[in-house]
């Protein structure tokens, strides 16, 4: 698959993870004029994101309404546009107030390869109901060095288990939790969100293992193509495993006052 189709795979799944995210907790979703705005409800800007899905026709409009939709929620957020999309709304979003902060990349594997061993003495598990939802929480916040009230509010039951296409998994070492994924399935794409890993537990491959185990899951189930977004501190970890770069997302953020 060329990279520019691959690049429509990972906008459709990173879209539709945010997407799927609210509808399932009951947040706020409104979509307009080629922009997806979509309110997680956390005080927390990269959290609220209004996606640029396509060239917009009248760019400085489209996102006016979606400053409009966050601000009447009294939510920060952050405008994410694949670089090539649209330069015009890159313009427009500098000029309304949001200049460029930062580039996210979107990274894919073209084909998914049958993963490594798992290391030793790590057991993964799907989340369920019930003790599970608190330890994955739990693992999330302190990996992500995330308030644990905030990952309450993103990461409840209902998005966690029952949510569609998505699965959510937990590591455990010598019993306990120490390490968390998600998958994401749309269509022939595998997204991998939320890779985290307890400090005590971090360059021993967990975080690899727990990003290949949510892949092979899709794969399991139809997926060809695996997907996600890298931290700084992933990229690297994804590039050895097979991911590339191949939508970079430019992100324009209003500063605060």
């Amino acid at each position: 698959m060329a990279d520019p189709e691959l690049a429509a795979a990972v906008d459709e799944n990173y879209f539709a993870s945010f997407r799927i995210m609210c509808e399932a907790a009951r947040k706020p979703v409104h979509e307009s004029g080629g922009v997806l705005s979509c309110a997680t409800g956390a005080p927390v800007a990269f959290l609220n994101i209004a996606f640029v899905t396509r060239q917009l026709e009248r760019p400085e409009a489209a996102l006016r309404e979606s400053m409009a939709f966050f601000d009447g929620l009294g939510l920060p957020f952050v405008v994410r546009i694949r670089e090539g999309v649209d330069p015009a709304a890159e313009r427009a979003a500098e000029r309304l107030g949001m200049p460029y902060s930062d580039t996210v990349p979107g990274m894919a594997l073209p084909s998914i390869p049958p993963p490594p061993p798992v290391p030793a003495g790590l057991e993964i598990r799907t989340v369920g109901r019930g003790i599970d939802i608190p330890r994955f929480q739990g693992v999330i916040a302190e990996g992500f060095e995330m308030p644990i009230d905030l990952a309450r509010q993103l990461f409840i039951e209902d998005v966690l288990v029952g949510a569609p296409g998505i699965e959510a998994y937990l590591g455990f070492a010598d019993g306990l939790p120490v390490a968390t994924s998600t998958l994401v399935r749309t269509g022939a794409v595998a997204g991998v969100y939320n890779v985290a890993t307890l400090d005590s537990h971090r360059r021993r491959g967990i975080g690899e293992a727990m990003t290949w185990y949510a892949v092979q899951r899709g794969a399991e189930m139809g997926c060809v193509i695996g997907a996600l977004q890298a931290s700084e501190m992933g990229q690297p970890v994804y590039e050895r495993m097979g991911f590339r770069v191949v939508a970079p997302y430019r992100t324009f953020h209003r500063p605060e006052v």
